[in-house]
């Protein structure tokens, strides 16, 4: 299943700096990103995020570097392929490329995969779920959310369809890999050919 082409509207009128925050927290502490470099223990930790100028922050948590790479002085929205297998190999942000994850994070995952898939992690008041744990709310037009991990979902494992789900859905205790964390969000105007890059955020978690 894939999220729609759901470019939620953003308030240019709004002044340059942050559209977002991520923090890693664990163990209750936050764990500060040293030249790009986030070190955790093998065990359940969590994104802490703030919506401050947004309503949707997309993600992409990954086992290799084709977010990662992508040059920051150009648009991570931007893709100017047509065909189905060239969106997967060539672009990056793209809602067709976007994966269904658990509503409220149930499954308290997040969902690894290389190049094929990138999830959206979204609130609107109007709509009543979303995809971070339950409990979000927002404060001086602020929104404040969760995503708890405690498993990792691999997609790759899964797509090669000769793994048995106890193989792709596992606990973080398990992990072997580092992961390549991008977070970016836009803002698209009818008649843009592409949305327009906001901000964007990315580092490497390694774990001990």
């Amino acid at each position: 299943m894939l999220w729609s082409c759901r470019s939620a509207m953003v308030n240019k009128e709004s002044s340059a700096g942050e559209y977002f925050q991520v923090e890693v927290v664990q163990d209750g502490k936050l764990i500060k990103e040293k030249n790009n470099i986030i070190e955790l223990e093998k065990k359940p930790f969590k994104y802490r995020l703030r919506f401050i100028k947004t309503d949707h922050i997309y993600v992409s948590n990954s086992w290799g570097t084709h977010y990662y790479d992508y040059p920051d002085t150009e648009n991570i929205f931007e893709c100017h392929e047509e065909s189905a297998e060239g969106i997967c190999d060539v672009c990056r942000f793209v809602s067709v490329k976007t994966g269904t994850e658990d509503r409220f994070n149930v499954g308290k995952d997040i969902y690894v995969g290389n190049r094929i898939y990138h999830g959206v992690w979204f609130y609107d008041e109007e709509i009543d779920w979303y995809r971070m744990d339950k409990g979000a709310f927002v404060k001086d037009g602020v929104v404040y959310a969760t995503v708890t991990v405690e498993n990792i979902y691999d997609l790759d494992k899964r797509d090669a369809r000769s793994y048995e789900e106890s193989e792709y859905v596992y606990p973080i205790e398990k992990i072997e890999e580092d992961i390549y964390v991008v977070f970016a969000t836009s803002h698209y105007e009818r008649g843009m050919e592409h949305p327009e890059e906001l901000q964007k955020e990315k580092f490497v978690i390694k774990f001990k």
